[in-house]
């Protein structure tokens, strides 16, 4: 299979900037998680350059880093809520979890997206900075990522929110696996009761190891080594960044979620994934299980494309129609998934 002609032409510009950066400073062989995290930082601020021009004005919205404390110590949460000349109005809230193999990135890798998309929509965002792998193994960025919701639930006054009106989670790659777990640990938490999740936005997520896929969808899971090589996201690349999280069993439903006892009565997903992807099969069989247990869901599958190739090239149109299908997914969530 060939890559999008779009997003090949930028790889190969990119790749040979890379290299020629490289013969100057020569990267360490093999994985260097400080390069992996430089890198998205990196990609990051780029990002924020080329989306500049789209940001909404200052004065459409307020933003601020919030800290989270938890027993063994504390992260932050950026909020973003749109402004409104009634200051007692609340809005639906969208808590967003980051990718990076749950070892790098931060909140500045969807900052811009989030930006837009709250005052798009008219929607607090809560941007989850959790506490990274190895220095914070399995479980910590999911116990910090429930921890984050349920702050917002109990801050829900002071940033202005109704859980009510909407209260989605999302979030891509790690963050995607991160967004899967969750949606069922919520459904079952009694603390959220009566505060329910009612959307959910895996983007391109890990929901299996392939050390523990299951018999039933083995012959489904081909994705793996279809993309092993895949320039964004290499097989290696992801069990390493697996080794990192340090999961103590690969089919621990808090890290697998396939292997929950049950998917029913989570909320309606909309799922965004790519076909160069290792994972790939990880969105078709989550969206199948969901489907068979009565769980509403709506997906998008972007042909010829690897894994986060819209952090790389966000310049893209392609790039930016992912993000444009993010918002648009949110929305559909708030109206109820019809």
């Amino acid at each position: 299979m060939s890559l999008h002609p779009e997003f090949a032409a930028a790889l190969a510009e990119l790749q040979a900037q890379v290299a020629a950066a490289q013969a100057n400073n020569p990267a360490p062989v093999g994985f260097d998680l400080k390069t992996q995290r430089a890198q998205l930082a990196g990609a990051a601020q780029h990002l924020q350059k080329v989306y500049a021009g789209d940001l909404p004005a200052e004065s459409t919205y307020t933003f601020e880093d919030k800290k989270v404390l938890v027993d063994d110590g504390e992260f932050n949460v950026r909020v973003v809520v749109p402004t409104s000349e009634d200051k007692e109005k609340t809005f639906p809230v969208l808590a967003w979890f980051h990718g990076g193999g749950w070892a790098a990135g931060d909140p500045w890798v969807d900052d811009y997206q989030l930006r837009i998309l709250s005052v798009e929509l008219q929607v607090v965002t809560v941007n989850v900075d959790y506490r990274l792998a190895p220095e914070h193994p399995f479980p910590v960025p999911l116990t910090d990522s429930l921890a984050a919701l349920k702050w917002t639930v109990e801050n829900a006054a002071s940033i202005h929110v109704d859980t009510s009106k909407g209260f989605i989670i999302g979030g891509d790659s790690a963050g995607g696996n991160l967004t899967a777990t969750l949606a069922h640990i919520v459904r079952d938490d009694p603390f959220f009761k009566d505060h329910p999740l009612t959307g959910q936005v895996p983007r391109e997520p890990v929901i299996l190891h392939p050390d523990a896929y299951p018999e039933e969808y083995k012959k489904d899971l081909v994705a793996i080594e279809e993309n092993a090589a895949s320039a964004t996201l290499a097989k290696e690349q992801l069990l390493l960044f697996v080794s990192l999280y340090n999961p103590p069993r690969l089919d621990d439903p808090r890290f697998s979620p396939y292997y929950f006892p049950s998917h029913a009565g989570v909320a309606p997903a909309y799922i965004q994934y790519n076909q160069r992807d290792p994972l790939r099969d990880d969105a078709v069989v989550l969206e199948k299980i969901l489907k068979q247990a009565g769980v509403k869901t709506k997906s998008t599958l972007y042909p010829d494309l690897p894994h986060a190739f819209y952090y790389f090239t966000p310049h893209l149109a392609i790039s930016r129609q992912v993000f444009r299908d993010t918002i648009d997914g949110v929305k559909w969530l708030l109206a109820g998934a019809p």
